[in-house]
């Protein structure tokens, strides 16, 4: 399901402020400056009409429009900083990165990705690092992929995982960089050498590695982890780089999961074939 323009908006709204907040935090401790924390640290940007689906500032892409604006949030942020309470600092931010946001919301919305293009549903991939690199979303919202979904969720990564033995034998490892890693209802679906694995990222950067805590199963704002964000001062779910045998991992899912493997199994049909099935 669609987010609606109401939630997303509301989500924009509650991510920026709590964006600005890092973004002062990380400038008065001073691990920042202001062009390294609101183009590297935090998620504003991709939730501006500025962005395309294309390039990134922190990457070192241009986009004169969003130049412009961070020039008008400097003097206004730098204005309040000092303040304690960063109430009027969020809200004052909030104003001048507004009317970018809303017309991203009202014109491109924050869609279900095209399910044509998935055949893995919540999972997708690239081949870095000699290794399956794996990236999940949502795409059961409303429902979670961790609670109502978690066979299909399973499943899913199962018929991946056997994809990759196919098409690329000579890749043996699976790898994933995100705070899901540090959720137990998502590491066990990985077995101990998964967990053991895994190597904190202490730099927090814009991606949803790590901002994407602060979403829920509806698209909306993660008040809770927000608010615990707020809190300690660190993430409440730290972005963990996981990895494991591929081997491993099919083996820890067969055995843990068998409702998985049932639904995988009531895909293979005498004389359909497998419609999940990865061809060249």
């Amino acid at each position: 399901m669609p987010v609606s323009a109401a939630v997303y908006a509301n989500y924009c709204r509650e991510l920026t402020r709590l964006s600005v907040w890092y973004a002062r935090k990380r400038i008065v401790d001073g691990s920042s400056d202001f062009e390294d924390a609101f183009n590297k640290r935090v998620n504003i940007f991709r939730n501006t009409s500025y962005y395309t689906g294309d390039g990134h500032p922190a990457n070192g892409d241009v986009f004169p429009q969003w130049r412009v604006l961070l020039d008008t949030v400097r003097p206004v942020f730098e204005a309040h900083i000092a303040a304690a309470d960063t109430e009027v600092l969020e809200a004052k931010c909030l104003e001048l990165f507004w009317p970018s946001i809303v017309e991203r919301v009202e014109n491109v919305g924050n869609p279900l990705p095209d399910m044509a293009e998935r055949p893995y549903k919540s999972w997708s991939f690239d081949y870095r690092h000699e290794a399956l690199n794996i990236h999940i979303d949502n795409t059961y919202r409303p429902a979670s992929p961790l609670v109502e979904m978690r066979d299909d969720f399973a499943a899913c990564l199962l018929r991946m995982l056997q994809d990759s033995q196919r098409r690329r034998p000579e890749i043996g490892d699976v790898r994933c960089g995100s705070w899901l890693n540090s959720a137990p209802a998502f590491s066990a679906l990985f077995p101990q050498a998964w967990r053991a694995s895994g190597e904190p990222v202490v730099e927090i950067g814009y991606t949803m590695g790590f901002w994407g805590q602060f979403t829920d199963r509806r698209g909306d704002f993660h008040a809770r982890n927000g608010q615990r964000f707020r809190e300690l001062g660190r993430l409440p779910y730290p972005c963990l780089t996981c990895r494991a045998e591929i081997r491993s991992v099919l083996d820890h899912l067969r055995s843990s999961f068998p409702n998985a493997v049932a639904l995988n199994e009531c895909l293979d049909v005498p004389g359909a074939g497998h419609p999940w099935q990865w061809t060249p």
